[in-house]
């Protein structure tokens, strides 16, 4: 099943054998690390300034500035297109490039926008306030964040060393990435390791577009914004505009996300990790024929390419799937492990996003189609 999907796509294998991600590890941890310190404001992160400036830049330098889309209609998400000329894409993939934000109070305190993930007692993390001023989004001032948990009272400020903070600021952490023996230390990764894996995935499909257009196959490619939420209430409010601004797809969505280290999950450095359900069904979950053509083709993966993809079957925190999944079908949650989220003491490992890259690569080629045997099996 795999070489036929292999043969289908024409040059994928090659492309990913010669991949840059898959082949230079400075690279890989450049580009990384390029995204991990770029500004990425929950509902800012698709203006001048941000993250997108980065992300367009890297897209660029993969071969795919011909296929950028800087605004999808008003949604404030971009994305990078492959495939046959038409209206309607075949499968789109998502992946969120804001992440953990903060809003001033009126006595200059902050409040989440976010899962609040700190620990409890004092917790300490560097961290900027960004603004939007003359047309681009800037840094206002710098300092540490202050996390206080205890006795189910939490209170968050801004310690402030250099510039002033504003109401209208918002705010993140800034903690200069580390690569140590191959482990990354930071913030950010939630969600650079998704975003890193779809600009790589695309540029590796681009090989075989012209495979894709002879089968009237199109995927298109999301960096949504707003993703991060108050898990209380809405998130995912990039996902849930992009809904409206293009058509469903002909077959769903994938969802490239992080995914939480977990004794009954992922373990770092072993391999991408493919989950199939978020939050136990209160976010979404995959059909059985998609989640059977996961497990079937990561098996055969794991023994071309050992140790390439983890099955999840633990717990995976919600993300824009919760959102697609009322719009059109989850085909699966792909990602590399990490650990930590939202602190400024995340960690994973570099060796997991070359595995990442080659199975979204690969799982896209499978949902879209490309395999007649595949088709024939386990797509409607």
């Amino acid at each position: 099943m795999l070489t036929d999907l292999q043969h289908a796509l024409l040059a994928l294998l090659d492309a990913l054998t010669n991949h840059v991600y898959l082949t230079d590890s400075t690279r890989l941890w450049s580009d990384l690390h390029r995204l991990l310190v770029a500004h990425a404001p929950s509902g800012g992160s698709w203006l001048r300034g941000a993250i997108i400036d980065d992300i367009q830049e890297i897209a660029a330098s993969l071969g795919l500035a011909d296929r950028f889309i800087r605004h999808i209609g008003a949604t404030g998400n971009a994305g990078i297109w492959l495939g046959a000329d038409k209206s309607v894409n075949d499968v789109i993939v998502v992946s969120h490039m804001d992440r953990p934000s903060f809003k001033v109070r009126s006595d200059g305190s902050l409040y989440a926008v976010c899962a609040n993930r700190f620990p409890d007692g004092t917790y300490t993390v560097p961290a900027k306030a960004l603004r939007y001023e003359k047309g681009r989004i800037v840094v206002g001032a710098a300092g540490t964040l202050i996390s206080e948990r205890a006795n189910g009272k939490e209170t968050l400020r801004l310690d402030v060393t250099s510039g002033k903070l504003a109401w209208s600021d918002t705010v993140t952490m800034e903690v200069e990435p580390t690569l140590i023996d191959g482990v990354i230390k930071g913030t950010g990764l939630d969600n650079c390791l998704g975003v890193l894996a779809v600009l790589g995935a695309a540029a590796a499909l681009k090989s075989s577009e012209s495979a894709l257009i002879a089968k009237n196959r199109r995927v298109l490619f999301v960096f949504s914004d707003l993703e991060e939420g108050i898990p209380e209430a809405y998130f995912g409010h990039g996902a849930a505009r992009l809904t409206y601004a293009v058509p469903p797809p002909t077959y769903g969505c994938l969802v490239a996300d992080a995914h939480t280290v977990a004794a009954d999950g992922p373990a770092l450095g072993k391999g991408v990790s493919h989950g199939s359900i978020s939050a136990w069904s209160r976010g979404s979950f995959s059909a059985p024929n998609y989640l059977a053509l996961g497990i079937d083709l990561a098996t055969e993966a794991n023994q071309q390419r050992p140790g390439t993809i983890q099955l999840n079957s633990g717990y995976l925190s919600r993300s824009d799937d919760m959102v697609l999944g009322r719009w059109t079908q989850i085909l699966g949650m792909i990602g590399a492990p990490m650990t930590d989220a939202h602190t400024g003491h995340e960690s994973a490992h570099l060796a997991d996003l070359p595995p990442a890259v080659w199975w979204l690569a690969h799982f896209t080629g499978a949902v879209l189609g490309m395999s007649d045997e595949i088709a024939s099996i386990y797509l409607p």
